[in-house]
């Protein structure tokens, strides 16, 4: 049994995130959490984050507090969780592109946060992302309650190790997902409009230019097998696409869809011209070929 030293007190993401990754890297059954800030009890800790003014990763510590604490290239600080994940996160995600994953999309803003950096300007709409300040916020003992901080602290390591389990997962189906489109891509002699026997992202073709949409099945509670179309977006996240339905099929459905269409089994255009959907892979072809 393994000693994980983390601060005691109130808590965030990235001391919260950094004992979830342990958890994964050594096994959650193999490792005590305390938390202190009693500076004899820290030295006697396995490992230490968060708290100890020492980051060395051959003794086990990784707090961030002190002076000459590392920096990335991008020049975001690292926070108790990106400095674990970067030593542990390949293993505990299974592959480099997956850690690496991990380490843009959650490491990254956590450790930003952490640090004051701020990532985002706030638009004219005056609304503010949730991020998962605010989630992991929402673990703290609510006032008036019996919770202790450490129970509410290891309620909230549970949710960041499956949160970061969930999200592993993903990624690594998304390493599959990207060598399939990128044989399909290569096998198809007509690339403007791609078909697939399996559900895909039209955000993966972003990449390449002479893919204007995609075609693939999914399964419909009431329907059953159904085929989509989605045109591809100009960017990444973007709703600019290359290419539209045509504007008289904007927010149809069924018989209308069906009459002004010409498509026999025409099931739904969305009303910002991106999404068709037929019950027949023929009915979805002949949809992604008349966008334009």
């Amino acid at each position: 049994m393994q000693t994980v030293i983390t601060h005691s007190g109130s808590f965030h993401p990235d001391d919260v995130f950094a004992v979830a990754t342990l958890q994964l890297h050594l096994g959650k059954e193999n490792i005590r959490v305390i938390r202190t800030r009693d500076e004899e009890t820290i030295l006697q800790g396995d490992w230490v984050v968060d708290v100890g003014g020492v980051y060395d990763e051959s003794l086990q510590r990784f707090d961030h507090h002190q002076n000459g604490a590392p920096v990335r290239a991008n020049g975001i600080p690292y926070a108790a969780f990106g400095l674990v994940w970067k030593h542990f996160g390949e293993k505990v995600a299974g592959s480099k592109e997956a850690a690496d994953s991990i380490e843009e999309r959650i490491a990254q803003q956590i450790d930003a946060g952490d640090n004051g950096v701020t990532l985002y300007d706030i638009n004219d709409h005056k609304v503010s992302p949730y991020e998962l300040y605010n989630v992991v916020g929402t673990f703290r003992p609510v006032w008036g309650s019996d919770t202790t901080d450490d129970e509410a602290f290891l309620q909230a390591v549970d949710f960041a190790r499956e949160l970061l389990v969930r999200t592993i997962a993903h990624s690594q189906a998304s390493e599959q997902i990207k060598a399939m489109v990128q044989a399909g891509y290569e096998a198809a002699e007509e690339k403007s409009v791609l078909v697939f026997e399996e559900n895909v992202d039209r955000n993966m073709f972003v990449k390449f230019p002479d893919v204007n949409a995609i075609v693939y099945p999914s399964d419909d509670k009431e329907r059953g097998r159904v085929w989509k179309v989605g045109v591809v977006p100009k960017s990444y996240n973007s709703f600019d696409d290359k290419v539209k339905f045509p504007a008289s099929w904007a927010g149809l459905r069924d018989e209308e869809l069906q009459r002004v269409s010409g498509i026999p089994d025409a099931i739904f255009c969305h009303k910002a011209s991106w999404r068709f959907v037929a019950k027949s892979r023929e009915g979805a072809i002949s949809a992604a070929n008349q966008a334009s």
